[in-house]
């Protein structure tokens, strides 16, 4: 085909305005240089697109090699690009009209690096570099291994290779992996250079391959009659488009554009090995993305521009090559992503509830994950909670059991709201029916009347003192029996305006005080015997006693029966005969009223006592077994001795008994040698002291430690009760006995009692 000149020069004249408009375009590139590299002097890279602008493959590769080139440059960078569009205008003298205008247009503004992007480019620049950029290295993007390997570039020149036979190879076999039962096979190519160049691919590969197919090859077909002859390819069948850049009528197209129209005219899938057609109709194929094949070349530039000689950078191949498909493609021919070989791309595909709502779907999952972890603390803590209450149950369940064993009550009393609570024991202790109530009230009713205010004051004790207090009261019984019940409270202290509680124990004492009374009346029947058995010993003694007043009464009353006789008795001598025998009556009488007091078995009787007379009526007791027994007792009594509160019997047989212990203690002692000091003062803080001393051997130092022992005497014929019997009426009396060796010789018995005034302080 050819034109005129004139038609050529309008064609000069629309290149010359395209490649203006290509310089106003380009315009944004300059804008790209870093400000702060102003002052540096800037590295020029010039671009020459093989195509014109409309063409994206050729854009798409020139922006990936910009981005890569402005990114990581240390340099300030100057981008350039002129579109050739070798193509389009093949006419005789276009190709110089080129050259010439790149002379004139870089004459002062030499690049660094030229970058050929396209098989047609590389020729052009190799051919016409030394016009526009002698010397100049050269990188080229997509030039296949075959064109490289046939025509080697001079040693300046390298760049990215395309492999299409291993791309043509691949997307075969992808499209044998997604329809594995075809049988047919077309491959579809055009009539330019880089057209027939596939051709020659296909073919070399298709026959090279084990499997064979019924093959249609559909090469440089008029633009028409190919898309006719698409039409009618069946279903089942593999269709595989290459370049058409220009049809067999000598027609240029975009190839990516015709591609995209065999697919939507085919009934069969087309698999084509260019992501530029990729989401416009056909499946897909094994190739690399322009942008990543314009990463590449920049790569190789900046090792230039680094200072690098480019004839050691051997041209290399873009890693990022692989398997891309269209999503859509595949749902419309219902291809099976399971057939996808690994790693394969797809492009187009809706994004998941995950990749479109991530955030949200993040959000929302957290939000639901908090929900779970509270409703998870709430469920734990109310496993927890159910838990302690049951822990709680059993633990009040095995103490009431236990308390209930133990014959103890408990109770617990909320005087703001006036609420008990007491375990089922507390009934049965205070004899509470099941039909009544359980109320303070009820209870206090159940005690003693006598005991109750005891109890009321042992509770207000509590609650005001905040120590525990204790009170033994009685309760009586419905069927009218008393029970001795021990009620001890204490008060636990609220905060702020809460009074706090009042809690405590009632524990059964029926039995201990049965006991106690028990033994108190044992321990009276032994005191008694022990006093019979005293006065048993001063049976003679006491005799005597009572035979010296009936002995003087006797002779009074003979004296004065005598005088009576007389004719003219002397009254007055009579009168005092009279008054000695009432004397002496008076004093046997005394020592048998002591006898009675001594011999009378009963109950306590407290009284205020003199101490100092109670000595002095003991010693009269005994004046008759001290003369029998050659011992001799003096006194050192305190005139100003305090007066104390006790039963006089059982204070009397307890110096009864000192007393015959330091007689005992002195039978061995030298006759002129027996003497008992008995004497009283007044103890250190109050009270009285009774000190009785004998002169006898004293205690041995294995006896001191156990005379106060039941049963253990040092007498021959002793008992061993004695002194225990002492130690307990002094303890009733809040009094205390203690035995010691003298000082010179003997031992003393010290006997402290509590004045009257100390033990009413005490009540």
């Amino acid at each position: 085909m050819t034109r005129s000149n004139g038609g050529i020069r309008v064609v000069v004249l629309c290149a010359r305005a395209l490649l203006g408009a290509a310089v106003v375009l380009c315009s944004p590139f300059p804008a790209f240089t870093s400000s702060a590299h102003a002052d540096e002097r800037a590295q020029r890279v010039l671009i020459l697109h093989a195509y014109n602008y409309t063409f994206p493959a050729t854009s798409m590769a020139a922006d990936g090699a910009r981005e890569r080139l402005l990114q990581r440059s240390p340099k300030k960078i100057e981008l350039d690009a002129e579109y050739l569009d070798l193509v389009r205008f093949s006419e005789p003298g276009h190709e110089q009209l080129m050259a010439n205008f790149l002379r004139e247009r870089y004459a002062q503004r030499r690049p660094d690096v030229v970058l050929a992007v396209s098989g047609e480019a590389l020729p052009f620049v190799i051919k016409h570099r030394d016009a526009f950029a002698p010397g100049v290295p050269v990188v080229f993007i997509g030039i296949s291994r075959e064109a490289y390997a046939s025509s080697p570039p001079p040693p300046d020149v390298t760049g990215h290779l395309v492999d299409p036979e291993s791309n043509f190879s691949e997307t075969l076999a992808l499209a044998e992996g997604l329809q594995p039962d075809a049988r047919r096979l077309f491959v579809i190519a055009g009539a330019a250079p880089t057209d027939r160049r596939w051709q020659t691919t296909a073919r070399t590969v298709i026959d090279s391959r084990a499997r064979k197919f019924e093959m249609t090859y559909l090469f440089e077909l008029p633009y028409d009659q190919l898309l006719a002859e698409v039409s009618r390819i069946p279903s089942d069948a593999i269709v595989i488009a290459l370049t058409v850049l220009r049809d067999g009528a000598g027609k240029p197209f975009v190839a990516a554009d015709v591609a995209s129209k065999i697919a939507n005219t085919s009934k069969a899938p087309v698999y084509y090995p260019y992501i530029s057609a990729v989401g416009k109709g056909v499946v897909g194929g094994y190739s690399e993305t322009f942008d990543s094949m314009g990463r590449a070349a920049a790569d190789i530039m900046l090792e230039i521009l680094g200072g690098k000689d480019p004839a050691t950078i051997p041209p290399r191949t873009n890693p990022e090559t692989g398997y891309r498909v269209d999503y859509r493609a595949l749902q419309r021919w219902n291809l099976s992503e399971s057939n996808l070989p690994p790693g394969t791309v797809i492009l187009n595909k809706p994004p998941s509830i995950w990749e479109e709502h991530r955030n949200l779907v993040l959000a929302a999952l957290a939000v639901f994950a908090l929900q779970t972890a509270f409703v998870a603390a709430l469920l734990m803590q109310r496993h927890r909670r159910r838990r302690a209450e049951l822990l709680l149950k059993e633990s009040e369940e095995r103490m009431t059991v236990t308390a209930a064993s133990a014959n103890i009550g408990l109770w617990q009393f909320n005087p703001e709201s006036q609420e008990l609570w007491a375990t089922e024991h507390c009934r049965t202790l205070f004899g509470l029916e099941r039909n009544v109530p359980l109320t303070r009230d009820s209870f206090l009713k159940a005690i003693h009347p006598e005991d109750r205010e005891l109890a009321i004051s042992a509770l207000r004790s509590a609650a005001s003192g905040g120590r525990p207090s204790v009170q033994d009261v009685r309760v009586v019984q419905p069927e009218g029996s008393i029970r001795w019940v021990r009620v001890r409270a204490q008060a636990h202290p609220g905060g702020g305006a809460d009074p706090g509680q009042l809690s405590g124990i009632f524990v059964d004492l029926t039995d201990q005080k049965t006991a106690e009374s028990e033994a108190a009346l044992q321990r009276q029947e032994v005191a008694h015997l022990m006093r019979v058995s005293v006065l048993g010993e001063l049976s003679g003694a006491i005799a005597h006693e009572i035979n010296q007043p009936l002995t003087a009464i006797l002779s009074n009353a003979q004296t004065a029966l005598y005088l009576l006789a007389r004719d003219s008795p002397d009254l007055a001598e009579i009168r005092e005969a009279l008054i000695d025998i009432v004397h002496e009556d008076n004093r046997a009488g005394q020592v048998i009223q002591r006898l009675r007091g001594l011999l009378k078995k009963g109950e306590k009787s407290f009284e205020e006592i003199d101490v100092n007379e109670l000595i002095k009526s003991t010693r009269s007791l005994l004046n008759s077994e001290l003369i029998a027994r050659g011992v001799s007792l003096e006194t050192e009594l305190e005139n100003s001795l305090p007066a104390t509160f006790g039963d006089p019997v059982q204070l009397q047989q307890i110096l009864l008994n000192l007393l015959m212990n330091a007689m005992d203690a002195m039978s061995a002692t030298p006759a002129a040698e027996r003497l008992i000091m008995v004497s009283t003062r007044s103890a250190p803080g109050g009270g009285i002291e009774v000190l009785v001393r004998d002169r006898g051997p004293g205690l041995r130092p294995e006896e001191e430690a156990r005379v106060f022992e039941p049963f253990y005497t040092t007498k021959e014929r002793g008992l061993g009760l004695g002194l225990t019997i002492c130690t307990t009426i002094l303890q009733a009396h809040s009094g205390k006995l203690s035995l010691t060796n003298g000082d010179a010789a003997g031992a003393v018995a010290v006997l402290t009692l509590p004045a009257q005034e100390m033990l009413i302080a005490a009540q």
